[in-house]
């Protein structure tokens, strides 16, 4: 693999991670999914969830708590799950992330 280079011949890919001093081995994975960690936190607030809640968490949620609105959830925790189960090789994306959030809470 080709790397862009800098004139003292260190590879883009090092200079980001000396940068934002993150292990260089942390920037394809880790990184990846701390930002979507984030994200998926802005998108809950932003829909009116908590701020400690992740997206995905609260679709989980949704689609326990019953009630008429609990269908409503089914289509995002279904998307969730397959593209977490496709890309990221995760089962049960949404029911691990609200499994999460209760243990951080305590």
């Amino acid at each position: 693999m080709t790397y862009q280079t800098t004139p003292d011949r260190r590879p883009f890919r090092d200079r980001i991670a000396q940068a934002v001093a993150l292990p260089p081995d942390m920037l394809d994975d880790e990184v990846t999914d701390i930002v979507l960690f984030r994200l998926s936190l802005l998108l809950n607030r932003a829909t009116g969830g908590a701020a400690d809640m992740t997206f995905s968490a609260r679709t989980a949620a949704g689609c326990q708590r019953g009630g008429w609105r609990a269908p409503l959830w089914h289509l995002p925790r279904i998307v969730i799950d397959l593209y977490c189960h496709r890309f990221r090789a995760e089962i049960a994306h949404c029911a691990t992330a609200l499994a999460n959030y209760h243990r951080r809470r305590g």
